[in-house]
């Protein structure tokens, strides 16, 4: 068996050779995160009841609390003519595909931590599994969405061919921010702790449950998520097909802090493992 040595010289030392198990490495991803992917889904299921019911109640419920909250006035949305269920749903559906994405990084390594001390796996296998089941469980929910939409009738058009475009903006930037989180959180268990607390504050100031108010437009409009969830619920229910502000910076943005965040794990691998 091939022995693989780290030790804590950079690797931009030798960039080649580091370019060369880049390249090694993502040959055998696929493979392996085929193989990994199938597994994560039948452990969805084992040891449950409910199986695979659990990527749809979590959101479900969230969103069933805000119809209630809705239809008691607590809160006063202008969903222009949409029935204000299908509008909750819609980006309750869509923000938990984002959070999905955004804890799948860190999630996955660290369920990997033993194996990856010790056998010589890319790293990138584990995240590329984890996505898959992210990218999975958010065409489970689409689907779903499409059938209350119809059942609400709600109209369909031609926008939503556009969805996939927004969805996969989405978990790029939840993936591009979770590897980043990944760096520290491999090695800090505080990350993780902190992250849920943040996750429920991201929530309050997105607007996935209501429209955005003219008065804090603005500052709603700085969070990276708003015009990309805001867009892809647009076109999913009916809405202007033109992208809201700030669309294409944020999904440009989103692909190249993924690939920063990813390279800068590659660098940092061999000091995590010694930590590990």
């Amino acid at each position: 068996m091939k022995e693989t040595i780290y030790t804590s010289q950079s690797s931009l030392n030798a960039p080649r050779a580091f370019l060369r198990s880049v390249r090694d490495d993502l040959r055998v991803v696929y493979h392996i995160s085929w193989q990994l992917f199938v597994r994560n889904l039948k452990l969805q299921v084992r040891q449950s009841l409910l199986g695979y019911a659990w990527m749809l109640l979590p959101p479900l419920i969230a969103g069933l609390v805000w119809v209630f909250l809705g239809r008691a006035r607590v809160l006063n949305v202008q969903t222009m003519g949409i029935p204000y269920p299908v509008f909750v749903l819609a980006g309750v559906l869509l923000w938990q595909g984002f959070v999905d994405a955004l804890n799948c990084p860190l999630q996955q390594l660290s369920n990997a931590k033993s194996t990856l001390a010790k056998v010589r796996v890319p790293h990138e296998a584990f995240v590329a599994a984890g996505a898959a089941v992210v990218v999975f469980n958010s065409l489970i929910r689409l689907a779903v969405l499409l059938g209350v939409m119809l059942w609400f009738k709600t109209p369909l058009t031609g926008s939503l061919a556009l969805v996939p475009l927004g969805l996969l903006a989405l978990l790029v930037l939840g993936l591009a921010l979770g590897w980043l989180l990944a760096l520290l959180g491999l090695l800090y268990a505080d990350v993780s702790n902190a992250l849920s607390v943040i996750i429920n504050l991201w929530f309050l100031i997105t607007p996935v449950v209501y429209t955005l108010p003219p008065r804090f437009a603005f500052w709603l409009q700085l969070n990276p998520v708003t015009p990309l969830l805001t867009t892809t619920r647009n076109w999913l229910l009916a809405g202007p097909a033109i992208p809201t502000p700030g669309f294409w910076l944020v999904t440009v943005l989103a692909g190249v802090v993924f690939g920063g965040a990813w390279l800068a794990y590659r660098l940092a691998q061999p000091h995590l493992i010694a930590r590990l």
